[in-house]
């Protein structure tokens, strides 16, 4: 079943994934046209960006710019998982996650739901959203009217979303507390500020 949501992926397709608590739509994230298309099936509306999927830290070397030593140890200590960065691109990226290239940052993370991570392994960076309608918290079952190659896990249980880091001219902040605590998160980078600090 991976080879095939790999071989469609590498077409230009969108595909549904498991997730540690959701399904999600998924496509190469420097595919355009899948881009766009995972946005129509979600019906978002325009300027609504993707989150990215990787299969490590090192690839997140080469999509962002940035990045400081506290970055990569928290990347060490809980990815794959929960945790969501926000990060600047590098500026020699080309593509479109729906925002029309015009944020100035994007969300990224690894996950540890292993047929997926197994996926991104092979195929690079992916775009995702819920694999429902714009403003669906999760989607705990496959349902697939738009007959998309998928990884069907049986279903997934909800649980706590993941925590969002931003980082912004060197410094981190909590934007979100999700499966990770601020407490969880100082013990390995005590300097983590709170969005109003």
């Amino acid at each position: 079943m991976s080879d095939l949501v790999v071989a469609s992926i590498k077409r230009g397709e969108v595909v549904i994934l498991p997730l540690e608590h959701s399904y999600v739509y998924a496509c190469d994230a420097f595919s355009p046209s899948a881009v766009n298309r995972l946005h129509q099936l979600r019906n978002d509306q325009p300027g609504i960006a993707a989150q990215v999927l990787v299969a490590s830290a090192q690839t997140l070397d080469g999509l962002a710019q940035g990045l400081t030593p506290d970055v990569k140890s928290l990347t060490n200590s809980f990815w794959p998982g929960l945790l969501t960065l926000l990060v600047q691109p590098n500026q020699s990226l080309s593509w479109d996650l729906g925002d029309g290239g015009n944020l100035k940052n994007f969300a990224v993370r690894s996950p540890s739901q292993k047929e997926t991570l197994e996926v991104i392994s092979q195929t690079g960076p992916l775009a995702i959203a819920i694999a429902g309608l714009a403003g669906t918290p999760w989607v705990s079952k496959i349902s697939n009217v738009h007959d998309l190659a998928a990884i069907d896990v049986g279903e997934i249980k909800p649980g706590p979303l993941s925590t969002v880091v931003a980082l912004k001219s060197g410094n981190l902040a909590l934007n979100r507390v999700g499966a990770l605590t601020l407490e969880d998160l100082r013990k390995v980078v005590s300097a983590i500020q709170l969005p109003n600090e």
